[in-house]
């Protein structure tokens, strides 16, 4: 007997889930974790994680959205910054 894939965890089906419907597409990844290897676990939680965090925004009052998106982007040029750092430290070895 050979088994397939449902229609709801296929791939396409899940990024669907996890862009457009955040929400959604987490109960489904949640609901569903067994099913999956590790490295997708990852994966999709990464994203299901981020676009959930950034449809959450939304709700957020507008100073506070401000501020939240000023967090995130100075989190990501510092650690931008660390890396390049850390790679230039190391080729001058």
């Amino acid at each position: 007997m050979e088994t397939t894939t449902p229609w709801y965890l296929k791939k396409k089906t899940l990024y669907f889930f996890c862009i457009l419907t955040p929400p959604i597409g987490y109960l489904v990844l949640l609901m569903n974790l067994k099913k999956f290897e590790q490295t997708q676990k990852i994966e999709y939680l990464s994203i299901a994680t981020i676009m959930m965090g950034i449809w959450l925004l939304k709700f957020l009052p507008e100073k506070l959205n401000t501020y939240v998106w000023a967090i995130i982007i100075t989190f990501l040029v510092g650690s931008a910054i660390i890396k390049f750092s850390r790679r230039s430290k190391d080729t001058y070895k």
